[in-house]
C-alpha cells in the first residue's frame, strides 16, 4: 500500500503539466500566457496547456489539441483555453474555450463527436452548443459577437455540414445551414435570426475579422424596424391630435350631408379609420426618432479636440473616433449613432477615461501600447 502512495506521489505532478495540444501553424506575432503568468513567444511544436491564454498580434495561429479539435486564432484576437480533458482509450473528454476578442475558428475533434454535453464554447455574449462541426466567432471592441456556421470538410474534399446552438440569457437559435450566421449583441439580447452569407470556404479561409456581410446589416436593419413599430405600440393613441377632435363642435354643413350625397357602397370606413391610424402612428414615431437624432448630434463634438488629439467625424450612420498617438500607434473605431459609449482609452503615455460619446449604454475600454 505504501508503494502505491509514493508511486502516485511521484505521477502527480506530471499528470498536472501534460501538454493538451501544441502549435501547428505560426505567422507573425503571437504570445501564449501561461496560468502562472509566465508568457511564451508562440512557435512551431510549441506545447499548449489548460488554462492558456493565446494572444495574437500582427500574426495568426492555429492549435491542435490531443483529441484533433483545431482552433485558429487570427489576427488582433485573444482566445482562452479553460479546461480540457481527454480520455484516449474512449475518445471521450471535456473542453471549454472562450473566444474574447478579434476572429476565431473553431473545427471539432473527438470530443466533439463522443461528448459534445461536455463541449463550453463562449464570447462576451454568446454560448455556443457544438454537435460536431466547423464554426467562427468573431467578437468585436464592445462585445458584439458574429458566429457563422461552415461546412465541415476532408482531406478528400468531402464535406458535411453539422448544426450549433448559440443561446444569451434572452433566446437560442439553431443554424444547421453552411454559411448561416448570427449576431448576439449582448448576453441580455436575444440573437438575431440567422441569415445565410454569399460566401465561400475560401473566403473564410482567408477571413481575419470580419466587418459585417450586407446581409447580417439588412436583417439587423429589419429586425430594429420591427422592435420599433413594437416599441410604437405603446403610445397613447388618446393622445394623437387627430384623435382629440370634438368633431360636433364643427360646422353643420362640414359634418352632415344626405343621404342623396353618398353612396355608402363606395365606402370603407375600416380602411379609412386604419389608414389615418397609421399616418398619425408613422409621425409619432418619426417625431421620437427625430428628437433621439437631433438630441445625439447635439451632444457630440465634431472634429479634432486639440487637448486630446481625439477627432469625431459625423459619417452617418456612424460616429467614426480616431485617435493618432504621438508614437505612431492608431486607433479608429466606427460607432453606431442610434446607441451611446463611454470610452476609457489608454494608448501608450495618453490616457482618458469616461469620455461619453452620444450616451452611456455601451462602456468601451481599450488598451494600446506599442
Amino acid at each position: 500500500m505504501h508503494f502505491i502512495i509514493a508511486f502516485l506521489l511521484v505521477l502527480a505532478p506530471n499528470i498536472a503539466l501534460a501538454t493538451i495540444g501544441d502549435v501547428i501553424l505560426q505567422e507573425g506575432n503571437t504570445t501564449i500566457q501561461r496560468e502562472s503568468g509566465e508568457n511564451f513567444e508562440s512557435v512551431i511544436d510549441l506545447d499548449v496547456f489548460s488554462y492558456d491564454t493565446v494572444k495574437t498580434g500582427k500574426g495568426r495561429t492555429a492549435i491542435e489539441f490531443i483529441d484533433e479539435t483545431r482552433v485558429d486564432v487570427t489576427e488582433h484576437s485573444k482566445l482562452v483555453i479553460d479546461e480540457f480533458v481527454y480520455d484516449p482509450n474512449t475518445q471521450t473528454g471535456a473542453l471549454s474555450l472562450k473566444a474574447s476578442l478579434g476572429t476565431v475558428r473553431y473545427a471539432s475533434g473527438q470530443i466533439a463527436k463522443n461528448s459534445k454535453q461536455n463541449i463550453k464554447i463562449s464570447t462576451p455574449s454568446a454560448v455556443i452548443g457544438v454537435r460536431g462541426t466547423d464554426f467562427t466567432m468573431t467578437v468585436d471592441e464592445i462585445g458584439n459577437s458574429t458566429i457563422i456556421l461552415l461546412p465541415s470538410c476532408d482531406t478528400n474534399g468531402n464535406c458535411y455540414v453539422g448544426e450549433i446552438s448559440v443561446e444569451s440569457d434572452a433566446g437560442q437559435v439553431i443554424m444547421n445551414q453552411a454559411f448561416q450566421a448570427t449576431v448576439v449583441e449582448t448576453y441580455s439580447s436575444k440573437p438575431m435570426t440567422p441569415v445565410i452569407l454569399e460566401l465561400d470556404i475560401d473566403q473564410i479561409n482567408n477571413l481575419l475579422i470580419i466587418s459585417k456581410p450586407k446581409e447580417i446589416e439588412e436583417q439587423q436593419e429589419y429586425e430594429k424596424t420591427l422592435n420599433a413599430v413594437a416599441n410604437a405600440l405603446d403610445l397613447d393613441f388618446l393622445q394623437i391630435e387627430e384623435l382629440s377632435k370634438d368633431y360636433l363642435e364643427e360646422d353643420e354643413e362640414e359634418r352632415w350631408a344626405t343621404g342623396l350625397d353618398i353612396d355608402f357602397l363606395e365606402q370603407n370606413f375600416l380602411v379609412d379609420i386604419l389608414k389615418q391610424l397609421n399616418i398619425q402612428l408613422a409621425e409619432e414615431m418619426r417625431n421620437e426618432f427625430d428628437k433621439k437624432k437631433s438630441r445625439q448630434l447635439t451632444d457630440v463634438p465634431i472634429g479634432k479636440d486639440p487637448e486630446t488629439g481625439i477627432i469625431i467625424l459625423d459619417e452617418q450612420p456612424h460616429w467614426v473616433y480616431i485617435r493618432e498617438g504621438a508614437s505612431g500607434s492608431y486607433l479608429e473605431l466606427r460607432l453606431d449613432q442610434e446607441y451611446g459609449y463611454v470610452i476609457n482609452l489608454q494608448q501608450n503615455d495618453f490616457e482618458i477615461y469616461d469620455h461619453t460619446i452620444g450616451g452611456n449604454e455601451n462602456v468601451i475600454n481599450i488598451l494600446q501600447i506599442n
